[in-house]
């Protein structure tokens, strides 16, 4: 270590002269806190439309009130059934939604729902991301800056460090002094990281700490996964100029790098994913869900007219039959929605391991993850909702055993949602063990073939 600190240091004094270095910072700088400030733009929007949902409740509730002052004593209204209780569930958007938009919007963030709803409780929050518009759009958030164009910038910035030298004869020169090869390119390497690496990780964590206000824990996370991501491509840059002979070669070499790291290694994982797990289809879903409504209510319109035992109960008969009805049609719904269900969970998983093997896409989803948008956690909204739903029955099914009809005070005990937050630890440690193995295995192999060969020679 110590014989690295004095070319370490003649390396960032040398380094700190390079003219494009500011520019390059002052780009990245300006590109971080627009996409931070886009992001910030979107959390808010989505945080306002999540309000509104919830204040729905205050605007019913208000009706409901009405009813009951409007209603003649012995009068029962509308609103003491229960199973018009109206309930709202949603998934705020996180602390840090600013960082990245990630999957947020290919999934729903709020339900509208009534204790018999079927899933179309979700419909109207779905956002349908294939829309020309929103493609054309596009999405600039600071996970974009941070995944896409900060390694153009690094590349940028080291994609010569030594193959400039060995091309015009310094690098000769260099290596004619006592010290190994594998410890001047770390050292040209390590001082292009302090002056380019740490102040562009420092520079999103400003942009977004400016943003979002402070959250030591995330922004620690955001530092930590910039910094893996960082030195991975680092890494490939050690790679190209200890087997790339000519600077020309260097960029190409480290352009196409880019294009499979970040841009085509993607859509080829995806196209695979596509021919293995391929997307179940919904119009078919959609048409099977159809056949049994229609089945079902043909049954319902065949019964005889219902007979109100005498004397009526206090929640009138017909309620209870339509209950059991509702019950009864989304049991019959059940063995077609899992099997569909089950082929979009399958598609995710596969998905899903793509981190495992493009740190990219590892740098992507752990960015997503700090920022809650990511799919996992809209999916685990989904079934805590799903399963609050049934809480909802449960309740429902005891207010007609007990034939009570719901008062005012009772709006006030009714069930309510709260989303209980996923566990994202582990992910997050896999995603960071992805760029970290990645960073290992492209440096120890580089450093492996340059102490099998002269560097002036490869």
């Amino acid at each position: 270590m110590s014989g690295i600190l004095p070319i370490l240091g003649q390396e960032l004094r040398l380094a700190a002269r390079d003219r494009a270095l500011p520019w390059l910072l002052l780009a990245f700088a300006l590109t971080a806190f627009y996409g931070a400030w886009t992001g910030a733009q979107w959390r808010a929007e989505r945080a306002a439309t999540v309000a509104g949902v919830v204040a729905e409740i205050d605007e019913i509730m208000e009706t409901r009130r009405e009813q009951f002052a409007k209603a003649a004593p012995g009068e029962q209204p509308f609103a003491a059934q229960p199973q018009g209780v109206p309930f709202r569930p949603v998934l705020e958007p996180g602390p840090l939604g600013a960082l990245s938009i990630g999957q947020a919007e290919a999934y729903p963030y709020a339900g509208r729902m009534l204790p018999l709803s079927d899933d179309t409780i979700f419909d109207a929050f779905r956002v349908h991301v294939d829309n020309p518009a929103m493609k054309a759009a596009g999405r600039f958030d600071l996970a974009f800056v941070i995944v896409a164009l900060m390694p153009l910038l690094l590349l940028a910035a080291t994609y010569d460090v030594w193959v400039r030298e060995r091309e015009r004869g310094p690098g000769a020169m260099a290596l004619s002094q006592p010290l190994l090869p594998r410890t001047l390119l770390l050292a040209k390497l390590l001082a292009r990281g302090l002056l380019v690496l740490a102040p562009m990780a420092l520079l999103a964590c400003a942009a977004l700490a400016w943003v979002s206000g402070p959250h030591p824990t995330g922004l620690a996370m955001t530092l930590l996964t910039i910094v893996g991501y960082g030195l991975f491509w680092l890494a490939l840059a050690l790679m190209v100029n200890v087997l790339v002979r000519r600077t020309a070669a260097a960029a190409v070499a480290c352009g196409v790098l880019w294009l499979l790291v970040v841009a085509l290694g993607p859509a080829l994982a995806l196209a695979v994913v596509d021919i293995v797990r391929p997307a179940p289809s919904a119009i078919a879903q959609g048409n099977a869900l159809r056949a049994v409504y229609l089945e079902h209510r043909a049954e319902v319109r065949g019964r005889p007219p219902l007979v109100e035992p005498v004397p009526p109960p206090r929640l009138p008969q017909r309620l209870r039959v339509f209950v059991d009805d509702a019950l009864r049609l989304e049991a019959r719904k059940a063995p077609i929605r899992a099997p569909y269900e089950a082929a979009l969970a399958d598609r995710r998983a596969h998905i899903d391991a793509i981190r495992f093997v493009l740190p990219s896409v590892a740098a992507q989803d752990a960015l997503d993850r700090i920022a809650g948008s990511d799919a996992d956690r809209a999916v685990d909204f989904r079934a805590q909702v799903l399963a609050f739903r049934g809480e909802t029955r449960a309740w429902l099914a005891g207010r007609l055993d007990a034939d009570a009809p719901i008062t005012l005070d009772d709006y006030a005990r009714v069930p309510q949602f709260a989303f209980r937050e996923p566990d994202q630890r582990t992910p997050l440690l896999w995603d960071w063990a992805v760029l970290l193995a990645g960073t290992l295995l492209i440096a120890g192999a580089t450093l492996w073939r340059l102490g099998r060969r002269h560097p002036l020679e490869t």
